[in-house]
């Protein structure tokens, strides 16, 4: 008999087949995955490719950049306008190449967006630059660029540079969106390669921006102060650097110019010992300037500049003028003998009536040495100076010198403050007050303390023309609260000969006036910390003799008067609290000394800036 299969044994039946639909659903489900795939493969190849090609754009779009800069420098125009087309062919392109929907859409993507966004914003910044730009530069550049303003006849012709203005104020407007656009972009969340081209294209930028800030405030300022629309007067201050002063030196000598539509002529001269003194200051001067350098900045033409505040000294000066002389100032501007000389490589030789040929490479012993030795008379050492002053503008306004010459040498005036500018006219003197020829006090950022270093002579004499003086500067952090620390570092050292007090001119060494015996330079060394912080320290003991402290809007200042005898050398330091900053970064600027000279190789060289690690035990490293 046949048993029958328990239901474990039992064979297992045939699978039910799938529904129809249900097949036709999962076929349709692996096919819009392997479609989406695709697509993405194809996306992601399309946006590798012109990604590429964009990155080869930019690359070729680099050396025409270089070319163009170079051209106008050497004043090649027509080369500067081909490499302008090659720019803007490279950047366009690239622009086009990174701001298609499809790349915009991916940016969206993590980690690969950030990407995408910073080559898009880096290939636009580019683009712009190149077409609302350089282009625009180059095609205005020989009217816009100050080195072809010529003075012919005592006139410059300012019609080339009036028509200029709107073309010129674009650009520079252009210039600063896309600097701003590119300054969004996060590189730090860019892989290297992005990020590190992101980063060079954030200092081509950097470089480049003195040069169109120079042009645009060029064409926004000169000729309105060249007399476009009336006549303007200025002041032409010279200082004395043998006699420091906070902004460069000793007022010596006041010369009134005249600018009329272009027209630039001498209108008077005085020494500045002729104007003044006031038994009351002719200005309100702040409480600040004043507990810290006394009432004399606003009663002495001489010491209106013991501040380092060059529109508050320029403006006082100004007042001085008017209530001797009368009219209207409607700016001040300074110069000293480096800035003569730097005007004499442009002029050539000059002679002078005591039959002197003034040089470039004489003009500084000859003006602020042999000048003592050869005159006792100060009557006649101010009419030397006179007539060495007028018979350099005279040449200038002449006309036909090196324009390119003239221009170059007065931009590095400015850029080491021995070239500065006030206007009495708000609306210029807010263009001005971002330019290095505005001499305000130190500007500070979060990340950055800015430092100001200022020397006023206290020996009463002609002495400073053997100082020397170098700063250090650096910062750390020292607290727990993450508040930076910086010191301040500076030496000074007498170089007069041994025998001073015997040998040089009882003019140069003050012949004990003043209070400080011949030979010796006494110095009061001005130190202005970051805004909001505070003074934390000085040094004591025997390099310094005095030291006062006080705050001038805002910024913590201390005074130190040093000392010095031939030969000797002093250094004092001086930290300050930064309340404000964030950062360990500093800037520092200081009053113009004087350069060292071949010949004259016991004159004090120009202050020199360097750095010190701080070290949060109290020493310096």
């Amino acid at each position: 008999m046949v048993t029958g299969l328990s239901q474990e044994e039992a064979p297992p039946l045939p699978a039910e087949p799938a529904p129809p639909r249900r097949r036709r659903r999962r076929r349709l489900t692996i096919w819009i995955v392997v479609a989406v795939l695709l697509v993405i493969a194809a996306l992601a190849a399309w946006i590798g490719v012109r990604g590429f090609l964009a990155r080869q754009e930019l690359n070729a779009a680099l050396p025409a950049a270089h070319s163009i800069q170079h051209a106008i420098v050497a004043g090649d125009l027509a080369s500067a306008r081909s490499s302008a087309v090659t720019l803007e062919k490279h950047a366009s392109s690239a622009a086009a190449l990174t701001s298609d929907p499809v790349w915009r859409a991916a940016e969206i993507a993590p980690w690969v967006g950030p990407n995408l966004t910073a080559v898009r914003t880096a290939a636009g910044a580019t683009e712009q630059v190149a077409s609302r730009v350089i282009q625009p530069l180059v095609g205005v550049a020989a009217s816009a660029d100050p080195r072809s303003l010529a003075v012919t006849g005592g006139r410059v012709d300012l019609a080339p540079l009036i028509a200029a203005q709107p073309v010129v104020a674009k650009a520079q407007a252009a210039f600063h969106g896309a600097e701003k656009e590119l300054a969004t972009v996060d590189a730090s969340a860019t892989i290297q390669p992005v990020g590190s081209a992101v980063e060079r294209l954030r200092t081509l930028f950097a470089e480049a921006t003195p040069a169109v800030d120079a042009v645009g405030n060029g064409a926004k300022l000169l000729p309105a102060m060249l007399g476009a629309g009336g006549a303007r007067e200025y002041l032409l201050v010279a200082q004395n650097p043998a006699e420091l002063r906070a902004t460069g030196g000793l007022i010596g000598s006041v010369a009134l110019i005249r600018a009329d539509h272009g027209a630039i002529s001498l209108v008077a001269q005085q020494a500045g010992t002729s104007i003044g003194p006031w038994t009351e200051p002719v200005a309100s001067i702040p409480e600040g300037p004043t507990g810290l350098y006394g009432p004399l900045v606003g009663r002495y033409l001489q010491d209106v500049n013991f501040t380092p505040d060059f529109p508050l000294a320029a403006s006082t000066a100004s007042r001085m003028w008017t209530l001797k002389n009368g009219g209207t100032v409607d700016g001040v501007i300074t110069m000293d003998p480096v800035v003569l000389a730097a005007v004499l490589h442009a002029t050539g030789p000059i002679a002078l009536p005591s039959g002197d040929t003034l040089t470039s490479a004489n003009a500084v012993h000859l003006l602020l040495s042999e000048v003592y030795q050869r005159y006792v008379d100060p009557h006649q050492q101010d009419a030397f100076f006179a007539s060495a002053a007028a018979a350099v503008f005279q040449r200038v306004a002449a006309g036909g010198i090196d324009g390119s010459a003239l221009v170059s040498s007065l931009a590095a005036a400015g850029s080491s403050h021995r070239l500065l500018i006030w206007s009495a006219h708000p609306e210029e003197q807010a263009v001005l007050a971002s330019t290095t020829l505005a001499g305000g006090l130190p500007i500070s950022t979060a990340s950055t303390a800015g430092i100001g270093v200022y020397f006023n002579d206290a020996t009463g004499s002609k002495m400073d023309y053997y100082l020397h003086t170098s700063v250090a500067a650096g910062a750390a952090v020292c607290r727990a609260d993450g508040k930076p620390t910086t010191r301040i570092a500076v030496t000074l050292a007498n170089r007069a000969p041994a025998d001073a007090a015997t040998s040089l001119p009882a003019f140069v060494t003050g012949g004990g006036l003043s209070g400080v015996a011949p030979g010796l330079i006494q110095t009061r060394v001005v130190v202005y910390g970051p805004s909001g912080g505070l003074v934390a320290g000085t040094t004591k003991g025997s390099a310094v003799d005095s030291t006062v402290s006080g705050t001038d809007q805002g910024r913590p200042v201390a005074v130190l008067t040093v000392t010095l005898a031939p030969g000797e050398q002093k250094t004092v330091e001086v930290d300050f609290l930064g309340v404000k900053q964030t950062g360990t970064q500093v800037a520092v600027t200081t009053t113009p000394t004087l350069p060292g000279t071949g010949s004259t190789p016991d004159v004090g060289t120009e202050s020199t800036i360097g750095s010190i690690a701080v070290d949060c035990a109290g020493g310096v490293k």
